[in-house]
Formats: C-alpha cells, structure tokens, sequence
C-alpha cells in the first residue's frame, strides 16, 4: 500500500511539475506592429459605431415620446394650431435629420480590415457583400425616393384642403406624421445597426 501511495506521489508530482515547465517556456505572443495598429483602429471603429448608435436611439427616442404626447394642446385659433406645427414639424425635421444622418454615418464607416487582407468584397451565395460605398449609395438613393414620395403626398393634401385656413394646419400634420412614420421605417430597417447582437 506504502509503494502504491509513494507511486502515486511521484506521478501527480511529476504531473504538476511537466504542467509548469510547460506554462513557464510556452513562448509569449508578441504583436506585430500592423496588427496593433489593427487593434487600435478597430477600438476607434468600435467607439464611433457605439457614439454614433447611441446618438441615434436617443432621437428616435425623443421623437418617439413627443410623438406620443396631444401636437398643440394649448393652440385656440387656426393661427395658434399653424404656429405650433410649425414648431413641432422644425423639431421633428431636425430630429429626422439627425437620425437619418447618424444611420447613414454608421453605413458609411468602413470596418478596419486586419494587415493582409484583401480589398475584393467576400462574394456569397447571393453575390457580392456590401460596402460602406455600395450601402450609402442604396441609403441615399431611398432616401431621395422617400423624400419625393414625402413632398407629393403633402402636397395632395395641401390641394384637397386649398382655399381653407385650415390647409397649413393639415400640411403640417402631413409633414409630421409623413417624418415620423420614415423614422420607423429606418429603425425597422437597420434595427441591427442600432441594437447588435
């Protein structure tokens, strides 16, 4: 039983002392000095992307809670409610921008690539991958549909209500709903852009 035991000692001793050995001279990893540029590129990359995601959920969250509250409780007279669209639709136009442009940023912004790799887009099964070049030129050419769409749409409505005060009043309310209906349709759209995986 002694034999066994001693037997025993001298495997795991032997054991954990090969274990260490091998920790203590596996060599270190040194990086190359590409790849931690590499490295560096995509923490400012990964910090952009972050800004830039946040900076467009915060708009689409803001207009979504405005768009939620009653437009022009406290307007009394056709003035009062133009005047207070009027305001309301600067304020959603510039939050459609900001949000546009924030997703339109993120689309532009070409990922690091590692030190070796080449420029060729990965083709797939269904052809080749997007670029930030090929992805902003959909984006832009949406939106230039989109914005054509918006103009036409208010403008039948500026024609049916012509003639009444009322017409800026309905024009403004095209404006608005036309805004920030685009802005869920963008969120809907590249949701995985503003909430990854």
């Amino acid at each position: 039983m002694r034999a066994t035991f001693l037997f025993l000692t001298l495997c795991v001793s032997t054991s954990v002392l090969a274990q260490s050995q091998s920790q203590t001279t596996r060599p270190r990893k040194v990086l190359t000095p590409d790849q931690i540029a590499y490295q560096q590129s995509l923490k400012t990359y990964s910090a952009e992307m972050d800004r830039l995601r946040a900076a467009a959920n915060a708009v689409l969250t803001a207009e979504s809670t405005r768009e939620k509250a009653p437009e022009c409780p406290n307007a009394n007279t056709t003035y009062d409610t133009n005047m207070c669209l009027s305001h309301e639709g600067d304020l959603t136009d510039a939050n459609f921008k900001a949000f546009a442009g924030d997703i339109r940023a993120i689309l532009a912004a070409p990922a690091p690539r590692f030190p070796g790799q080449p420029e060729i887009p990965d083709i797939g099964p269904t052809g080749p991958s997007a670029t930030s070049a090929t992805n902003t030129a959909a984006f832009d050419k949406a939106e230039a549909s989109w914005q054509a769409y918006a103009a036409a749409e208010c403008s039948a409505v500026d024609t049916f209500w012509r003639g009444g005060t009322i017409v800026n009043s309905m024009v403004g309310e095209c404006n608005l709903r036309m805004s920030r209906a685009r802005m869920h349709e963008l969120a809907a759209a590249y949701s995985v852009l503003l909430h990854p995986l």
